[in-house]
C-alpha cells in the first residue's frame, strides 16, 4: 500500500528528486513518514512545488512583468502554521534541518498555460545506486496513504533494462523542469520560503526527529492495523561504516596512515598530495576510533564554504550523523551548538560532527562554547597550512583537543618559518611527518593523471622594463650585498609590490596566451582552466609581504581584473568563435559558481577563466588543460592548482599544464649587471616552480630543459636542484 512505499522508500534512500504540485499540508504528508531516517542516511533532496495563480497573474507573466511568486508560497505557509499537526511540524522540522546543512534545494514551478500539474512524481536513489521512480495523482493525505484510496505506479531499476530506461526518462523529465529547459513552465528559487522555514524551526536535533517520527509511525499504524500486525518496518539505522562506493574498504595506505597516527599518540600531519584521498584517509581514522570506543565526536576545520559542503557529503558517505555546519550560510549554527552542548550535559555521551570554516571557528561565540565540549573530540584541520596565520594560532594555543589530524599537500608555510614550526608543534609532528604521500608516488601508482608541462617565457616590453629598472635601482640602494637583506624593510616591501605588479601585468602574457591556445587548437581546447593574473593581491598572504591600500588601489585593481579576464575571454572567442567560455571569480554567487562548474563538467563550457576561487575546495576531475597566467611563486598555491588538473576521470587520458614564466629581460640595455644579485632570488622563485612541475612531468627531458637552460645558467641556477627547495 502507499503507506509502506513512502515509509520504506524514504528510510532507505540517500537521494530524492520530487515534484509535489499544490502547496498544502496534504502535499507534504507523504514526506513526514521516513523523512528523519532519510536525513540520518545523509540524504540529499531536490524539491519543486507550485501554487495556484489567478488569470491576471498569468497575463502579467506574458507581458514579462515581475511578480513575486514566492509571496504566494509564504502566505500559504504562514496560513498553514496555525493549523499544523504534529506530523506536519515534523515534516517542516526535517525540511529546516536539510536547508540549514545545504542538503536540499527548493524551487517554485509555475505552468505557463495557467493550468496546474496535479501529478506528483519523483525518483528515490539508495547508496548503492539502485533507483525507484514513482508517479501518480494520489491525494497524499493520511487517509489516502493508509486506506489505499489512491495508488502509486512504481518502477524499480534493478528489475530490468526496460525499467532502467523508464527511470532515465523520469530523471530527464525532472531535470527539464528543474533547469527551466521545459518550455511549459517558469522556474524560480524559493529563497524566502527557505528562510521562513528556518526562522520558524531554527533548532533541530536529529535524535529528537527520530523519536518524533517513530511516534508518528506508531500512531498512524495503530489506526489501520493491530499492534501485532505493524508491518511497515524501517531498516535498522546504519552504523558508521567505510563508504559503500569503495567495496574493498580502506586501501592499504589509508590503513597504514591510521597505524602511524596511533603510533604518534593519535596526533600528526598527513602530508598528502592533492587528489590522493586526504579526506577519506582522515575519516577512516575517525571510523576506526568509533569501532573501538563506540562513539564519535568530531570537529572539522576547513578554509572555505565550498569545502564545508564537500565535507558534508564525505561525512555522510561514512554515515556519521548529527552534522552541524558552522559557517555564514547557516544562520542558526550558534543556537545549534548551544543545543548540542546542553544535550551532552543532559544526556552524557553523544555523537556529533561540527564542520566549521576557520573564520567561523574564530568567532567569539564558538570559542566560548568550545571549552565546554568534550576534549575527547577528534580534530581534523583540512588545508592545515591556514593554521599558521597568527589569528588562528592564537586560538589553537588554547585548544584542549587531544586527538588531532592536520591535512595538507603543503604543510610548510613558505616564508613563514615561525608559523610552520608552531603548526608542527601543535600536531606533535615534523618532516617527513606521520604520513607522507607525495605527488610523484600518486602519479606512479596511477592515483593521479600523468601530465605534460610546458613552461612559456614571458618578457617585459621596453616600457615595462624601464619602470622595472627604475624600481630595481631604488631597491639596489636599500640592498645590503653582505647580508643579502634590505636596510629599510617596509620601504623595500612597497617597492617590491610595485615591481611585482609590473610582472603580473606584463603585456607579453597576451601574446603568450594566444600562442598557447593556438598551439592547443580549437578541437582540443575543452575542459580548460585559465588562471588569469590577479591584481588585488600582489603577494599571497603566506609570502608575508606588503599590501597597499592607498591611491584608490582597490578600485584600480577591480577594473584591472575585470579587464584582463575580459581581454583573455575575447581573445579566445576571436580566435575560436565556436569555443564556449565563462568566468569563475569572487563576484559569482554560490549558486552561479555551482551552475558554472556543472556546465564545465558536462562540456557546455569549454574554457573557464578563474582567479583564486579554484585554488582550494573545488573538485572538477574532468579538467584536462590548465593555463597558468598568474605567476605565483607560492608553492601552496601552484601545487593546489596543479592538483585541480591531475584528478582522474573515466574519460580523461592525460593532463596538460601551460605555465607562464615571467623574468626580466637581462639582454635589455636597461638591465644593469648590478641587478644580478637581487634578481637572482626572483628568478630562482620562478624557476623553482618550473623545476617542481617538470620533475614529475612526462615530457621533462624532451621539452623543458632546453628552453630554460640559458636563463638558469645566466643566474647560476641548476634546475635539477631547485625542486629540493619545495616541500613535497
Amino acid at each position: 500500500m502507499p503507506f509502506d512505499f513512502c515509509l520504506l522508500a524514504l528510510s532507505n534512500s540517500t537521494k530524492l528528486d520530487i515534484g509535489l504540485g499544490y502547496f498544502s499540508s496534504a502535499s507534504f504528508n507523504v514526506l513526514s513518514i521516513g523523512f528523519a531516517h532519510f536525513i540520518i542516511n545523509g540524504g540529499k533532496m531536490r524539491l519543486y512545488i507550485n501554487q495556484y495563480l489567478m488569470e491576471d497573474d498569468y497575463n502579467l507573466l506574458r507581458d514579462n512583468q515581475i511578480i513575486d511568486f514566492e509571496e504566494y508560497i509564504l502566505r500559504s505557509f504562514n496560513d498553514l502554521k496555525t493549523t499544523l499537526s504534529k506530523r506536519d511540524e515534523h515534516f517542516f522540522k526535517c525540511l529546516s534541518y536539510l536547508i540549514q546543512i545545504n542538503r536540499i534545494e527548493i524551487k517554485i514551478v509555475i505552468p505557463k498555460d495557467g493550468g496546474l500539474a496535479h501529478e506528483k512524481f519523483g525518483v528515490f536513489t539508495d547508496e548503492k545506486g539502485d533507483k525507484v521512480a514513482f508517479t501518480g495523482s494520489m491525494n497524499l493525505t493520511a487517509a489516502a496513504l493508509v486506506k489505499n484510496i489512491e495508488t502509486i505506479e512504481c518502477t524499480c531499476s534493478w528489475k530490468s533494462k526496460d525499467n532502467q530506461e523508464r527511470i532515465t526518462i523520469s530523471e530527464q523529465d525532472f531535470a527539464e523542469i528543474w533547469s527551466g529547459a521545459n518550455n511549459n513552465v517558469f522556474v524560480f528559487p524559493a529563497k524566502k520560503f527557505c528562510q521562513e522555514v528556518i526562522k520558524t524551526y531554527p533548532n533541530i536535533d536529529t535524535d529528537e526527529l527520530l523519536l518524533q517520527e517513530k511516534e508518528i509511525i506508531r500512531k498512524l499504524s495503530s489506526n489501520i492495523i493491530t499492534k501485532e500486525e505493524i508491518i511497515p518496518t524501517i531498516q535498522t539505522i546504519k552504523e558508521p561504516h567505510f563508504p559503500y562506493k569503495y567495496p574493498d574498504g580502506a586501501r592499504p595506505y589509508q590503513i597504514e596512515a591510521y597505524k602511524k597516527w596511533i603510533q604518534n599518540g593519535k596526533q600528526g600531519i598527513f602530508a598528502m598530495a592533492t587528489g590522493t584521498g586526504k579526506t577519506i584517509t582522515s575519516l577512516n581514522c575517525v571510523l576506526q576510533e568509533y569501532l573501538t570506543d563506540g562513539v564519535y565526536q568530531l570537529l572539522i576545520l576547513v578554509p572555505t564554504i565550498a569545502l564545508v559542503e564537500q565535507w558534508i557529503d564525505e561525512v555522510g558517505e561514512f554515515d556519521f550523523k548529527n552534522i552541524i555546519p558552522i559557517f555564514s550560510e547557516n544562520k542558526n549554527w550558534r543556537k545549534q551548538v548551544v543545543s548540542l552542548k546542553n544535550s551532552i550535559k543532559k544526556r552524557g555521551s553523544k555523537n556529533f560532527v561540527l564542520l566549521s570554516t576557520y573564520q567561523s571557528f574564530l568567532d567569539s561565540g564558538f570559542q566560548q562554547i568550545l571549552p565546554q565540549l568534550p576534549n575527547s573530540m577528534i580534530l581534523i584541520a583540512d588545508e592545515a597550512h591556514n593554521i599558521g596565520s597568527e589569528s588562528v594560532r592564537a586560538v589553537f594555543r588554547k585548544l584542549h583537543v587531544k586527538r588531532k589530524i592536520a591535512l595538507s599537500a603543503t604543510p610548510n608555510r613558505i616564508y613563514d618559518e615561525e608559523g610552520t614550526a608552531e603548526l608542527e608543534s601543535f600536531f606533535n609532528d615534523k618532516p617527513p611527518y606521520v604520513y607522507n604521500f607525495s605527488m610523484k608516488r600518486a602519479i606512479d601508482e596511477g592515483r593521479l593523471m600523468n601530465y605534460c608541462y610546458y613552461p612559456k617565457i614571458v618578457y617585459l616590453n621596453d616600457d615595462e622594463m624601464q619602470d622595472y629598472a627604475q624600481i630595481t635601482e631604488q631597491l639596489m640602494r636599500l640592498f645590503d650585498n653582505t647580508t643579502k637583506e634590505f636596510k629599510d624593510g617596509q620601504k623595500a616591501k612597497k617597492l617590491l609590490m610595485l615591481r611585482k605588479r609590473i610582472l603580473h601585468k606584463a603585456n607579453d602574457k597576451m601574446r603568450v596566451f594566444m600562442e598557447i591556445i593556438t598551439e592547443i587548437g580549437e578541437d582540443k581546447l575543452k575542459y580548460c582552466f585559465v588562471y588569469v593574473p590577479e591584481g588585488k593581491k600582489i603577494f599571497d598572504s603566506d609570502e608575508a609581504l606588503y599590501y597597499s591600500n592607498t591611491d584608490n588601489d582597490s578600485d584600480d585593481t577591480e577594473i584591472y581584473e575585470e579587464a584582463i579576464v575580459q581581454k583573455m575571454l575575447d581573445m579566445t572567442k576571436n580566435i575560436f568563435p565556436n569555443t564556449t567560455c565563462n568566468t569563475y571569480t569572487g563576484k559569482n554567487s554560490k549558486t552561479e559558481r555551482k551552475t558554472i562548474l556543472q556546465g564545465f563538467e558536462n562540456g557546455q563550457i569549454n574554457v573557464l577563466f578563474a582567479m583564486k576561487c579554484l585554488d582550494e575546495g573545488v573538485d572538477v576531475p574532468r579538467a584536462e588543460y590548465g593555463i597558468f597566467a598568474s605567476s605565483t611563486g607560492n608553492p601552496r598555491q601552484f601545487i593546489q592548482r596543479r592538483g585541480r588538473l591531475l584528478r582522474r576521470h573515466d574519460k580523461k587520458k592525460f593532463a596538460y599544464i601551460y605555465d607562464m614564466i615571467v623574468v626580466p629581460d637581462y639582454q635589455s640595455p636597461l638591465y644593469s649587471k648590478e641587478f644580478w644579485d637581487m634578481e637572482r632570488s626572483l628568478v630562482r622563485s620562478e624557476l623553482a616552480r618550473v623545476a617542481y612541475f617538470a620533475d614529475t612531468a612526462t615530457n621533462y627531458h624532451i621539452d623543458i630543459e632546453p628552453k630554460l637552460r640559458e636563463i638558469a645558467e645566466f643566474y647560476d641556477l641548476v634546475l635539477s636542484e631547485l625542486v629540493l627547495s619545495i616541500n613535497q
